[in-house]
């Protein structure tokens, strides 16, 4: 996106793109935060005692990933679908791991049934 113009300006200034490359670096960050939240109490605690965050972890991150390759997407127009980019593979990727582990809807559940017996 620095070197991609359009409207007379490179991608990188245009007011929608600094918005989603902050919105992406925003997610990423949490993400991040919460893997290492999680594998804290797994070295510390135990593996049930992080179920909760593990169980997060599952659903925010590959939700995150597809939310960030949507937007680079975005950004390369047609080209990000085109085999000179793999944004398309990563997106596949991406999505697959929504069910490497589950549905959402597992997750979900688990994540509600923890909180009740909190």
């Amino acid at each position: 996106v620095k070197t991609r113009v359009a409207f007379g300006r490179p991608l990188a200034e245009q007011g929608t793109i600094m918005t989603d490359i902050a919105n992406s670096r925003i997610e990423i960050e949490q993400a991040r935060l919460l893997v290492l939240k999680a594998a804290h109490l797994m070295d510390t605690v135990s593996d049930k005692e992080a179920a909760s965050e593990i169980s997060m972890i599952k659903l925010v991150a590959p939700s995150m990933a597809l939310h960030v390759i949507d937007r680079a997407i975005q950004a390369f127009g047609a080209a990000g679908l085109s085999s000179d980019y793999p944004l398309a593979q990563f997106f596949g990727w991406a999505r697959a791991l929504r069910l490497a582990d589950g549905p959402d809807e597992v997750h979900r559940a688990v994540i509600a049934k923890l909180e009740l017996k909190r």
